[in-house]
């Protein structure tokens, strides 16, 4: 269930900013490429602090220990979105470049 949760956090995002990408077709295509590459970074911040803070609140039900488990969770959180930025601006230069290719054929 772990690794579901993992890859359903890192995959969902991106296939969030090929939707947004293809649903913005109407707007210059500058407009649609930035939001649908800042579009998986912002999804997966705000899932992401769902699914690992909600794991720290149970941890910390009891008595209070080291906050070393909220440090990890915090860079993991600003390195998943690091990520999902990379990512996202890696998946629109490749739709960039297969829209162009197809257009000229």
């Amino acid at each position: 269930m772990g690794f579901l949760t993992l890859i359903s956090i890192l995959v969902f995002p991106q296939l969030f900013g090929i939707l947004l990408y293809l649903r913005l077709s109407g707007a210059p295509r500058w407009v649609a490429a930035i939001a649908a590459a800042l579009a998986p970074a912002v999804i997966f911040f705000w899932l992401a602090r769902i699914f690992l803070f909600a794991g720290l609140r149970e941890y910390y039900a009891g008595d209070p220990k080291c906050g070393m488990p909220v440090m990890v969770a915090v860079l993991a959180l600003y390195t998943g979105t690091a990520i999902q930025l990379v990512l996202g601006v890696i998946t629109q230069v490749f739709l960039s470049v297969r829209i162009r290719t197809q257009s000229f054929t």
